[in-house]
């Protein structure tokens, strides 16, 4: 006779609810280190009446996964494991309280799928990534991050029942979104005005109607939409983000989905409402990366672990494949983002560090038989930088003095001699365990929340933005555990940031104006701010190279500079002023500047 374990449900909402197991198609004998594969199965056994509605179900499972979801949108109210060995787990009572929990992991999820720098979700993440060897710590740990923070009664299953709904079923922000073609050059962003077709998302389902042509239906599953068929050159392959848009001048709390792909290879963007403002698209997916990333290792470390309880294994294969768990993610999240982030890859790739430059000595003599005798000895080096990672926490990299000595006889045969030199621009960081993470989380709370319609207006794309990858990895010895699993994308938000300093389309008092608002935004510490400037003097450009190089002043008038940014008061005023300080009625270059904020940030 076939086993048969029964269990009770009790519906006290004024809802109809319908219950589901759920099932993880991997096989415990076998287990998978891929993410994706851990995408459960739900299977329905039926509804339960509102208002006192009870009823009895059956199933052949030993040990069974039981979520109760809301009838009318899906949406998971409360998650039971039902035991053979325990009569109490085989009563499920679901009542107003279970309601209000599940609200609060739904409104943690948009937080932290919206508002992936906020230290919240950097916190979770964390917590994911140190806890992912050991599941038990990561469950426990998990209810008391919840608690603690804000929503209480949140348990890992209740959040990967939400993530789940979230992901693969259409029923979080149904309506209807417009259709874009949107196009980008190296000369920057070309915003699209006419929309190619609509989305339509109502009662679980997406239908795609283009302007021309049949509709077609959509599948959604691991937050890709797609159609029939399609992969990323062929047929519609999206992505779904979950957006907050402030970025729109909308309320913080305006949180929707966007979507961001291809159709038939080329770009394609989908949004809630018409005319984009600005160019989301281009930094959407690499900016969520992190919250891609936590999602999905934490619902696979999760399911994993209840798979092999469930099938009475030891979890000892997840404490030796959770890391291996994690590389499958990243790089399921990077061939998802060369999709889904199209633009994060303009322009063409630079060595981000000068060096192996020529050391040139010209002298010139010029002589004016009437009047005087002029020799200039200009003794040029061409940016020199030289990137030396100290085996313990100190990178250097030293930019080269420029001195030009000028000997003026003049027909009394008075001798003058002025020797002016450039800014000895010493960059050395004190790039200590732990002071990437934050660097980088600071600076994408500022562009997530504020900044990034300022940084892509009349943007010029100077460089791929994963560029700011290879100038971090020169602190990448100081700070193993910051950088080892550092992916290009998660530098973007510096990669935009720097972008707009060297766009000199835009006046250099805007572009340090708005750097001075990401320093009282963001109340960015020194280092982090040492770390801005030393990455701005390492990338290369040939601008802003040839400007530094050309400059000239003594220490002296250095120092003058410095002096007033340390007189402005808050570090946000220094960098304000900085970029409206004149030298010989000359605004500063932007590596000079750099340079002096370098030294000003040194001394307190």
């Amino acid at each position: 006779m076939p086993f048969t374990l029964t269990y009770t449900v009790k519906n006290s909402l004024s809802d109809e609810v319908i219950v589901y197991t759920t099932l993880t198609n991997v096989d415990p004998n076998n287990p998978s280190t891929k993410p994706e594969d851990y995408v459960p199965t739900y299977t329905k056994q039926g509804s339960v009446n509102a208002n006192g509605g009870t009823y009895e179900f059956s199933t052949s499972e030993a040990i069974a996964r039981v979520v109760v979801v809301r009838s009318s949108d899906q949406f998971p109210l409360k998650v039971a494991v039902v035991d053979s060995w325990d009569t109490k787990s085989q009563t499920i009572d679901v009542a107003d309280a279970d309601q209000t929990t599940a609200e609060f992991a739904w409104s943690f999820y948009q937080t932290y799928g919206s508002q992936p720098y906020a230290p919240l979700s950097l916190q979770f993440q964390q917590l994911v990534v140190d806890n992912a060897s050991d599941p038990t710590t990561l469950e426990s740990k998990t209810a008391r991050f919840f608690s603690s923070n804000g929503y209480p009664g949140v348990d890992y299953a209740l959040f990967t029942s939400v993530s789940y709904w979230v992901q693969n079923q259409l029923r979080a922000f149904p309506g209807t979104y417009y259709c874009y073609e949107p196009q980008s050059s190296s000369s920057g962003f070309i915003l699209p005005t006419e929309t190619v077709g609509t989305l339509t998302i109502e009662n679980g389902t997406a239908t795609y109607t283009p302007n021309v042509g049949a509709s077609a239906q959509l599948s959604y599953f691991n937050s890709h939409l797609t159609s029939p068929g399609a992969t990323p050159t062929q047929g519609l392959y999206l992505t779904s983000l979950i957006r907050n848009l402030v970025w729109e001048g909308k309320t913080k709390g305006d949180i929707t989905w966007a979507f961001v792909g291809t159709l038939d290879g080329k770009q394609f963007i989908a949004q809630n409402y018409k005319d984009p403002s600005v160019p989301w698209y281009a930094v959407a997916y690499d900016m969520a990366y992190g919250a891609f990333f936590g999602v999905q290792v934490y619902m696979a470390i999760m399911a994993a672990k209840d798979m092999l309880q469930a099938a009475g294994r030891s979890l000892s294969w997840l404490q030796t494949k959770a890391f291996d768990m994690m590389d499958s993610a990243r790089d399921w999240l990077n061939d998802t983002g060369d999709t889904a982030g199209v633009d994060s890859a303009i322009g063409d790739d630079v060595d981000p560090i000068n060096s192996d430059v020529d050391i040139d000595i010209d002298i010139d003599i010029d002589i004016d038989i009437d009047v005087d005798i002029d020799i200039d000895i200009e003794i040029d080096v061409d940016i020199d930088i030289d990137v030396d990672i100290d085996f313990g926490v100190v990178v250097d990299v030293d930019v080269d003095v420029d001195i030009d000595i000028d000997i003026d006889i003049d027909e009394q045969t008075d001798i003058d001699i002025d020797i002016d030199v450039d800014v000895d621009i010493d960059t050395d960081v004190d790039v200590t365990p732990g002071t990437i993470g934050p660097f980088l989380g600071k600076m994408g709370t500022w562009i997530t929340e504020k900044a990034l319609p300022t940084l892509v207006d009349g943007v010029v794309i100077y460089f791929a933005f994963q560029t700011a990858g290879k100038v971090l990895a020169a602190w990448k010895q100081a700070d193993e555990q910051g950088m080892a699993n550092l992916q290009p994308r998660q530098t973007t938000g510096l990669g935009v940031l720097m972008n707009y300093m060297f766009n000199d389309q835009i006046a250099i008092k805007a572009r340090w104006a708005t750097f001075a608002d990401y320093v009282d935004y963001s109340e960015a510490d020194a280092t982090s701010l040492e770390l801005n400037m030393a990455t701005l003097v390492g990338t290369a450009n040939s601008t802003a190279d040839a400007a530094l190089n050309a400059w000239r002043w003594s220490s002296d008038d250095c120092n003058a500079c410095v002096s007033a940014m340390k007189s402005a008061g808050s570090k946000s005023a220094a960098f304000a002023l900085l970029g409206t300080y004149q030298y010989q009625s000359k605004d500063l270059p932007l590596k000079v500047a750099a340079g002096v904020a370098m030294t000003y940030l040194k001394q307190g």
